[in-house]
């Protein structure tokens, strides 16, 4: 990643840039059914300017994107989403400076993850007392309607469904109805752990393909610190013997160290694939086959949690 010039160049900002980057925030906050998805990738276009142009004049370039993009939203009376979208943009940052001091994929997903953590915590925290709502709250009685709603159409006759089928159903969403509220705290911590993960898989891909160096090496190299293994092996003890609350902080604590080894079982899949020279066509299937069902999705965390005393990789150069 350069420095940010000097002389006149330094100061001249790329249309082209520009344009992609406001349209990159304005269109989510413009669009929200069609174009929302996008708001959980806007770390993205925070950190290639600043990697392409230096700190300096690609900071530059973002600000004038962000308040480009922000009186258009406010044109179109959807600022409240583009307030949500800015969220990312700390995160963006955070792994710029990380990636600029030379940490490795884990600990800049870790600075990352930190930013963007309080971030949401705090502007859920604002949006809460501006609204006087809690939107923890107000998460989960949407949730529990939207699974009520779909139990009731279930049993309409419309739905064509056999008493069988209905009886099925009905267990099955109390069942959610009963789970959901103890694994939330959980599912929203997976959420914003997927978040980081996306965002810094394509960002070290684009700066690979846009400058020639990608921020933390080949994803294929990314390793976990070694002692994290205590995180899984606590969070399953925790979640087997404790009692009540305990034993829902254990399986929050399963659920993300769960997708953490997965995150380390897709690099090391990766590798083998790569060591073995597997046709490109071949692994699509290969991985098609894998996230198609939830048992491939626990094979990779497994894989990812036995390369720890394995060391699947140890003939590739890795990024710890």
């Amino acid at each position: 990643m350069n420095g940010s010039g000097t002389g006149r160049q330094s100061f001249s900002l790329p249309p082209g840039q520009l344009l992609l980057l406001i349209g990159l925030f304005f269109l989510p906050a413009a669009v929200p059914s069609v174009l929302g998805w996008l708001t959980g990738f806007l770390a993205i276009p925070v950190f290639i300017p600043l990697a392409m142009h230096g700190a300096t004049r690609g900071l530059r370039l973002v600000v004038i994107g962000l308040v480009v993009a922000g009186a258009g939203a406010l044109l179109v009376q959807q600022s409240e989403m583009f307030v949500f979208s800015l969220t990312l943009a700390p995160l963006g940052v955070a792994l710029f400076c990380s990636a600029r001091a030379g940490d490795p994929a884990a600990k800049s997903g870790g600075k990352g993850l930190a930013a963007l953590g309080i971030v949401w915590l705090l502007f859920w925290a604002v949006y809460g007392m501006l609204t006087g709502t809690n939107p923890y709250d107000l998460l989960l009685k949407v949730l529990d309607l939207g699974l009520a709603q779909t139990l009731e159409l279930s049993k309409s006759k419309d739905a064509g469904l056999s008493p069988e089928m209905i009886l099925g159903l009905t267990e099955a969403t109390a069942a959610m109805r009963e789970t959901i509220p103890r694994i939330l705290p959980g599912l929203l911590s997976v959420m914003v752990l997927f978040t980081v993960w996306l965002n810094m898989a394509l960002i070290n891909s684009l700066c690979g393909r846009l400058t020639g160096a990608a921020p933390w090496g080949p994803y294929a190299a990314w390793r976990l610190p070694d002692h994290l293994i205590w995180l899984p092996i606590g969070a399953i003890g925790v979640a087997l013997f404790g009692q009540d609350s305990l034993q829902n902080v254990g399986s929050w604590l399963v659920m993300i160290s769960g997708t953490l080894y997965f995150f380390q079982g897709l690099a090391v899949l990766i590798a083998l694939f790569e060591r073995w020279r597997l046709p490109p066509f071949v692994r699509m299937i290969l991985y098609f086959l894998v996230f198609l069902q939830t048992y491939g999705l626990m094979l990779v965390a497994v894989l990812g949690l036995v390369d720890v005393w394995c060391n699947f990789r140890k003939t590739k150069e890795t990024n710890a």
